[in-house]
């Protein structure tokens, strides 16, 4: 995904109080989020549609990180209306998944598409075109311009002098801490279910948890930048992605698990559906091996302790007495 040049500059966030740096770090977010919103508009292709979706994603978790300072029923109900367009836009991917996936499917044997691909991809494509057309008409009825200026009042609202449910003057980096290791125990609380290979339910709830995670460490990185430029690899690089690894392997295996529905609701018993089906079956038993590997080779514990200590202490020994 792209950002935006403006996300990467930032000020010296490291000995910042909560309600400065949350109020910095909510902007960014939303520039983020109307950059890609803007370009979606102009260029409707699948990558911007994506980076529009990621961006919708991060910004509602940072209004969730930092909900604790803002007016409780404004938070939930802008995020609901991000959420909306969250869903719309997944609508449109989850079709163009599909078409890749199955355009690139073939036996191994024969090398030719499993019975039932043809009538699949024909189907799929015209739902494809159908989806963009509806998403056009309603990123067009999408309000945009409203919500960037009731996000942009939200984000002023962020002060110290209104009490909150959190201290606004601690420092950021405690703050953040805190938040980072409140999303990885709910990782940690969900995966044992999901190690069950048939329980996709439980997989596909770490997955969100996953990358609610993912989301938390990315807009929190601006408090990790240049802790030590020693490290060929910080803590918080390395955890980024694993989290990735964990991401990908998760994500996948849900597209096998809706590449799976569309194929029972679309292709015809006796037409080659069971055979499509079996084909998935297999890719999700492959999928499923590399996932239960990547839990014995990469454990979250140790790289989040480390992060976490970044995060509570001053990161360079002349800003130990900065504070805003």
């Amino acid at each position: 995904m792209s950002i935006p040049a403006e996300r990467t500059s930032s000020p010296q966030l490291h000995t910042a109080r909560l309600w400065f740096a949350s109020s910095h770090l909510l902007a960014m977010l939303q520039q983020e989020f109307f950059a890609h919103w803007r370009g979606a508009l102009r260029r409707f292709d699948l990558d911007e549609v994506h980076d529009l979706r990621v961006a919708s994603r991060r910004l509602r978790e940072g209004l969730a990180l930092f909900a604790p300072l803002l007016p409780e029923k404004k938070v939930a109900r802008l995020s609901r209306r991000v959420k909306k367009l969250t869903i719309m836009l997944g609508d449109l991917r989850n079709v163009d998944e599909a078409l890749l996936f199955f355009s690139g499917l073939e036996r191994p044997a024969s090398g030719a598409a499993p019975a039932g691909t043809d009538e699949l991809l024909r189907t799929l494509s015209k739902e494809r075109e159908a989806a963009q057309k509806e998403l056009t008409r309603a990123l067009a009825r999408f309000r945009a311009v409203r919500l960037e200026m009731e996000l942009a009042e939200l984000t002023e609202q962020v002060t110290p002098f209104k009490p909150r449910s959190v201290d606004p003057f601690i420092g950021i980096g405690l703050f953040a801490a805190g938040a980072l290791e409140e999303r990885v125990k709910l990782v940690e609380e969900l995966f044992p279910a999901a190690l069950h290979e048939e329980d996709a339910v439980a997989q596909h709830r770490l997955r969100i948890a996953f990358k609610k995670l993912r989301y938390r460490l990315e807009i929190l990185a601006p408090l990790l930048e240049g802790t030590d430029s020693a490290r060929c690899l910080s803590p918080s690089e390395q955890l980024r992605r694993v989290l990735k690894r964990y991401q990908d392997l998760l994500g996948k295996l849900h597209d096998l698990d809706v590449f799976a529905e569309m194929v029972q609701e679309r292709v015809a018993p006796g037409t080659g559906r069971e055979e499509l089906l079996q084909v998935l079956a297999q890719h999700r038993a492959v999928l499923f091996t590399d996932f239960r590997q990547a839990h014995r080779e990469q454990p979250l514990e140790s790289l989040v302790s480390q992060i976490s200590a970044e995060l509570r202490l001053p990161h360079r020994p002349d800003q130990a007495g900065t504070q805003l």
